[in-house]
């Protein structure tokens, strides 16, 4: 079995990805297969100077990140040494990222006018706690701990396992949602299994549509939870990275966007400040 096939295989069992994730990664993978075929620095390079030549910066990125992510797999299961992406540095344009989208406290009035119970504390729970929508999904009963206000994320991306904190309005909250039950996933459908996944999308899209005209997404509530920590709450990156539980300082700087509008009276400033 060559290392695509494994990923492959890898990819069409994996518990914690989302549907989008697993198309997104299974169309890098056969990218990368078609371009090079095998998993060396070298090859690598090569298919990422292509990359940076072909396609927009964003995308670049996203491919570099879900292909490292990949390579962590191989090196997990002992079928590489050292994963050979650690080794490849895509060239990146940066650039300072508008908020274009749903300010965090917007998005949360969007989320609980959401007529659906079940959808509209799920989605609360993300909007409050950075979780990822698969994350969220899978969270269980046991997880969530009362006493402390805290939930135990274990569904995280590489197997990371993460506390975050619980506001006390939330803890409530799912205190009475979750009622006398002491076991099971904490969102479930009515035959007991975890929320289904495009209702809950469908739930959130149409409701931010119907509200705004503009579509709020699942990840669009990650990307303002850390805006909102950094900009307004004053939170330390490390902080953040450490409450998204992502791997690297560089994946959580991409989340934070700056507002518009303050940059701009800060560069108006500048500008006026010429004799």
């Amino acid at each position: 079995m060559t290392h695509f096939d494994y990923l492959e295989q890898y990819l069409s069992t994996h518990a914690t990805y989302s549907a989008l994730t697993i198309k997104a990664y299974r169309s890098d993978l056969r990218q990368l297969k078609k371009a090079c075929g095998e998993w060396s620095v070298k090859s690598l390079q090569t298919y990422f100077n292509h990359v940076i030549g072909q396609y927009k910066p964003a995308t670049a990125l996203r491919r570099y990140h879900a292909l490292m992510a990949l390579g962590n797999e191989l090196v997990r299961v002992k079928r590489l040494k050292v994963n050979p992406m650690k080794q490849v540095r895509p060239i990146v344009h940066q650039h300072v990222r508008q908020r274009d989208g749903y300010p965090l406290l917007a998005a949360i009035d969007v989320i609980r006018q959401i007529k659906h119970p079940t959808y509209r504390l799920f989605f609360e729970l993300i909007s409050q706690t950075g979780l990822r929508f698969m994350e969220a999904r899978l969270l269980s009963i046991e997880d969530i701990q009362f006493t402390t206000a805290t939930l135990l994320v274990r569904h995280g991306k590489g197997r990371r396992l993460r506390t975050v904190p619980l506001g006390s309005r939330l803890a409530e909250k799912l205190k009475v949602f979750i009622g006398d039950r002491m076991t099971g996933y904490v969102f479930r459908s009515v035959r007991g299994k975890a929320i289904h996944e495009q209702g809950a999308r469908d739930a959130l899209r149409n409701q931010s549509l119907t509200r705004s005209g503009h579509v709020l997404r699942p990840h669009d509530l990650r990307v303002g939870y850390a805006t909102y920590l950094y900009q307004t709450a004053g939170c330390k990156l490390l902080e953040i990275q450490r409450l998204l539980g992502h791997a690297r300082s560089e994946t959580t700087e991409g989340y934070i966007l700056s507002r518009e509008t303050k940059l701009r009276q800060v560069v108006d400033a500048l500008s006026a400040s010429d004799g």
